[in-house]
């Protein structure tokens, strides 16, 4: 709920109804929820307070990510392009013609090239022990 005279939880849940809180379990449930709610919002606060207090940092940490999502992009489009490359090779042999691959060149591996946006924390740990 948002009311604009409502600054602090506390006045929110004097004026919010209370929660349909049915079965015991439900309120078994409600009460382990509520101090992850308290930390959670302590964290953000905490966050808020560092990102303005250093700025510098968040800056860095901006142009960091930026630089990350722009050389991926970059190495995802070449691994298209390789991709593409080495399939079009394999039409060009299947249809009788002759490919511009030697039968031994590595190329022909980039036909198996993942080229799929999807990412895990593996990966990114196996980039960034690389660099």
């Amino acid at each position: 709920m948002n009311f604009r005279d409502v600054y602090t939880r506390e006045q929110a849940q004097a004026v919010a109804p209370l929660p349909l809180l049915i079965t015991d379990q439900d309120h078994v449930e409600h009460r382990r929820r509520q101090p992850r709610h308290l930390i959670a919002e302590e964290d953000e606060r905490a966050m808020a307070d560092w990102r303005r207090l250093h700025l510098e940092d968040v800056a860095d940490e901006r142009a960091y990510w930026a630089e990350r999502t722009a050389r991926r992009r970059t190495e995802r489009a070449d691994r298209r392009r390789r991709k593409a490359l080495a399939i079009s090779q394999c039409d060009i042999v299947e249809a009788g013609g002759k490919s511009i691959f030697t039968s031994d060149d590595e190329r022909w591996d980039d036909i198996w090239i993942d080229t799929s946006d999807n990412t895990t924390e593996d990966e990114d740990d196996d980039e960034d022990d690389s660099e």
